[in-house]
């Protein structure tokens, strides 16, 4: 539809325009207009099954667009390919920020979801976050975002009004419209929970795990454009909010459509309510949300009555007419202050080094490194799909630099030998359209190959394609590039060695040994060893609990210590009931917390790392850390370090050198309180001496020359 004017539109209703108006923004048909260009990028842009991106960036787009301003919804298929933009809003998390075309105010709008904005190491590359409330607003206060305001979701005033007044007692039941905007979505549990004796209708797809008495009460999902007709015939809306809204206290649009519609909603946490004004019933469990619904229900005069005023509040503050003003005043002042120079509002650094893959939940190696590249005007963007990512960059304006760390996902997965030759020839095709645009490749040698490899022959191929193709080669020991020299034909001028650093001022480091031992149970007398880490095949625990069993046979003050998240196999569930039948073994098979690692190991006596093979490890670092001497194998990067006072090094393929190795590190370094005193004492020296922040200087400074040639700025300046 083309056009609204004159005759076409004598038949239409208020609605049906606006409804018409929005399948316009979403076709490109209010690109323009007398003020800015806004675009706002989306992951999809089908009105059918709108989520809460669309629905927030498509209602704060068309009151702009009635504003003057040209507006443009893009979808993430189209993110890479550019186009003009004065204002650039990334409506959902993964939206990378150096996609954003030069000169354009970049805005990140948290809407929802603020946990995971929170997490991102690339909020700091926005000109200006906006988020949904002032409880997110207060938990990226603490990130490194920048200006942080206040731009809550709202409704469409026109989209969603009450029926005509004779219609009004024609309300009935209660409807939920928790899934209407997404069928990938589930039923909440509190509402599959509840036992129907109430009028409720849940506008869903069945799924199997739903009660037989809620399947007679479902509807097919409706339509935003379309949730309206729901609404306008309901006395009640029940909203089950996800944990991350409710903690956040962000409430969806849902919930002032239902209001500004003349539904009552009923929320299952109040707090975003009260944060905005609104004084909204709340259940906490399904038992509560029936009893509301039969209080309320008995009394239609005081639904109705309540529903009137609270319409009138949101018709006040919360439409997105009111969110098109205090977006522009947001805007002009963060702008302003800009130009100003007033505080902490220098530019955002302005070249991005993309990374994969993602690994910082496990281990915070990679947030280590990354930490000094403020210094070099510039900021890390973690690559989730790192095929389609070099597809996409091949076509972008800027190709930008990849920095590619462990190789595991790319291979790994891959079921069988044919499937494993397809996906190399895929990622080799892709990295050969990035690198002939321009992209630069940066390979952190981690390992030669993936612990564990299924595949070794594509392992190997794809080991040899990252070192012909790189642009530098960054290996993290000297040891580490010799050794992977005798795998793999390595270019020396292209290798640089940026040493791995300890793990100092990473994890807290309060707690005392005894209490550390307390929480554990263990005595002030037990002679403790530590295996902390992933629990994988070729780090060796069952070696381990062999030599341990025999060695404690000799000594009943031996514990061991075993924690970490295990790989999903028969071994290491077999490993899981050797140390759960173990009176003298304390285990904890699932990820350690970070502020627990100051328990595992400072109530230990020995870091023990039983491991068959290595070239690098952050575990051998982050006993250093916590002052530990250490039992390692004679391989890769541990070497550096053989000659040290605290550390003992096995020959990793023979059992018997461990268990010599282990019983004469326990005698010297455990038994001996001068000796093991001495040794922790240099263990943390050694910490001491590899800082993280030097680590990331020398890789600030190694990188910077490659992102000079991808340099933003200096596209801009040429125009």
């Amino acid at each position: 539809m083309s056009s609204l004017d004159g005759n076409d539109t004598d038949d239409l209703s208020l609605t049906d325009r606006r409804r018409a108006a929005y399948r316009q923004l979403i076709d490109g048909e209010r690109a323009t207009g007398d003020g800015e260009c806004v675009t706002f990028l989306v992951h999809s842009v089908d009105l059918r099954h709108a989520a809460p991106d669309l629905i927030a960036a498509a209602g704060l787009g068309l009151a702009l667009t009635d504003r003057g301003y040209g507006v443009r919804l893009v979808p993430r298929h189209r993110w890479h390919l550019g186009g003009p933009a004065d204002i650039w809003i990334a409506t959902t998390p993964d939206v990378d920020p150096s996609l954003a075309p030069i000169g354009a105010w970049c805005v990140a709008w948290a809407h929802s979801d603020i946990e995971t904005w929170a997490d991102l190491d690339h909020l700091r590359a926005f000109d200006q976050v906006l988020v949904g409330s002032e409880v997110a607003s207060s938990t990226l206060a603490v990130t490194e975002a920048r200006q942080v305001q206040v731009l809550r979701n709202a409704a469409d005033a026109e989209l969603f009004s009450p029926p005509d007044a004779d219609e009004a007692d024609l309300r009935e039941g209660v409807v939920s419209l928790g899934v209407n905007a997404d069928r990938g979505r589930t039923i909440e549990p509190l509402i599959n929970d509840l036992r129907l004796t109430v009028p409720l209708t849940v506008y869903a797809e069945p799924l199997r795990t739903m009660r037989s008495s809620l399947l007679g009460r479902l509807q097919e999902p409706v339509a935003w454009l379309r949730a309206s007709e729901v609404l306008t015939r309901a006395q009640l809306s029940v909203v089950e909010m996800a944990a991350s809204a409710q903690g956040s206290a962000t409430l969806a649009a849902h919930v002032f459509e239902a209001i500004a519609c003349g539904a009552l909603p009923i929320l299952n946490s109040r707090l975003g309510a009260i944060e905005c004004g609104l004084d909204l019933p709340s259940y906490r469990t399904s038992e509560e949300l029936g009893e509301q619904i039969e209080s309320l229900l008995a009394d239609p005069l005081d639904i109705a009555a309540r529903a009137a005023s609270l319409r009138e509040r949101v018709l006040r503050d919360h439409t997105w007419d009111v969110r098109a003003r205090e977006f522009e005043d947001a805007v002009g002042a963060a702008r302003a202050a800009r130009r100003s120079s007033q505080g902490d509002l220098a530019e955002p650094p302005q070249r991005a080094l993309h990374y994969f893959p993602d690994y910082n939940r496990a281990n915070p190696y990679q947030g280590m490194l990354f930490a000094g590249l403020g210094a070099v005007d510039a900021y890390p963007v973690a690559v989730t799909d790192v095929i389609e990512h070099l597809q996409t960059r091949a076509v972008a304006a800027v190709p930008g630099i990849l920095n590619i760390h462990w190789t595991t996902p790319i291979l790994q997965y891959a079921d069988g030998p044919f499937r494993a030759a397809i996906e190399l020839d895929r990622f080799s095709a892709a990295l050969h359209q990035f690198r002939a645009a321009g992209g630069r490749l940066v390979w952190t040698l981690h390992n030669v190959l993936p612990h564990e490899a299924r595949h070794v022959w594509a392992e190997t191929q794809l080991a040899q394609l990252m070192a012909d193709r790189a642009d530098a080669i960054h290996a993290l020991s000297e040891i580490t590039a010799r050794q992977a020299s005798e795998v793999l034909r390595l270019d020396p001028r292209r290798v640089v060695v940026i040493e791995h650093s300890s793990y100092i001022g990473c994890y807290p480091q309060w707690i005392s040994r005894q209490a550390a031992r307390r929480q554990l149970c263990l005595a002030d007398t037990d002679r403790v060893l530590v295996a902390l880490g992933g629990i994988r095949p070729y780090k060796g625990l069952g070696r381990l609990l062999d030599v341990f069993h025999e060695l404690a046979e000799e000594d009943p003050s031996l514990r061991l210590l075993v924690a970490g998240k295990p790989a999903q196999t028969q071994e290491t569930a077999g490993l899981k009931r050797r140390c759960e039948q173990s009176p003298r073994v304390i285990s904890e098979f699932s990820h350690v917390p970070d502020d627990q690692l100051q328990v595992w190991f400072g109530a230990a006596d020995l870091a023990v790392l039983p491991y068959s093979r290595i070239l690098n490890s952050g575990v051998f670092w982050l006993a250093h850390t916590f002052g530990l001497p250490i039992v390692g194998p004679r391989t890769g990067a541990l070497l550096d370090l053989a000659d040290e006072p605290h550390v003992r090094l096995f020959n990793p393929r023979d059992d018997r050198s461990l268990k010599e190795t282990l019983r004469s590190t326990i005698s010297e370094l455990v038994y001996d309180d001068e000796q093991a005193r001495q040794a922790r004492a240099a263990s943390f020296r050694a910490a001491q001496a590899r800082p993280p922040h030097r680590m990331a200087e020398d890789f600030a400074q190694f990188i910077e020359p490659l992102l000079t040639t991808q340099d933003r700025s200096a596209r801009r300046a040429a125009g």
